[in-house]
């Protein structure tokens, strides 16, 4: 089983790269070798448009994004909170991959997480990400990781093992576990 995980982030110290390393060592018994996307393509690719698109069709970065989404099993996707929304790059990779397929996604298990500084973590941006994820058929985990009022992996790595925070993460895990681990669909 192949695991696709992306940190909608490229910054040096990024809090939710930092984050989607810890969730992937701990999810390391099911996918012990996942499939990490550089989010330089998001950042690199055009605006959608639909002229664009008449006119150049997908970009060849964001069709073989997409076959790699076709062949995982499953998806971690850690976005940062940028005014209560995720990155515009994002959500731009995301318009294009639906423009190869509306069902891309469909029945795959999806994580969603998100790192702040700020007391309540990315929740907002994990909430306006899930809509996007679920239209294009994914089966998106109730519970979410929000890891808020960190600033750095340390930070991130001492909140996984809190009494506090440790059920809900644990909750997000083992249900995703199971999702995966669940006979695929056939096509």
């Amino acid at each position: 089983m192949t695991l696709l995980a992306l940190a909608a982030s490229s910054r040096d110290g990024s809090l939710n790269a930092a984050l989607m390393e810890v969730i992937l060592a701990e999810l390391g018994d099911v996918f012990p070798r996942p499939d990490r996307v550089d989010y330089a393509i998001f950042e690199e690719t055009p605006q959608y448009s639909a002229r664009l698109e008449q006119h150049s069709g997908v970009p060849e970065t964001m069709q073989q994004l997409a076959r790699r989404v076709a062949e995982a099993r499953a998806l971690l996707l850690v976005t940062p909170e940028y005014n209560h929304g995720i990155p515009g790059s994002f959500k731009n990779g995301i318009d294009w991959l639906s423009r190869v397929s509306v069902t891309l996604l469909a029945r795959k298990p999806v994580l969603i997480a998100g790192a702040s500084a700020a007391p309540v973590g990315a929740w907002r941006g994990m909430r306006a990400l899930r809509p996007s994820v679920e239209l294009l058929g994914g089966l998106t985990v109730p519970y979410m990781i929000s890891i808020g009022g960190v600033t750095s992996r340390a930070a991130i790595e001492e909140r996984f093992t809190d009494p506090a925070a440790r059920p809900r993460i644990a909750a997000a895990l083992s249900t995703f576990r199971h999702l995966c681990t669940l006979p695929a669909e056939p096509g």
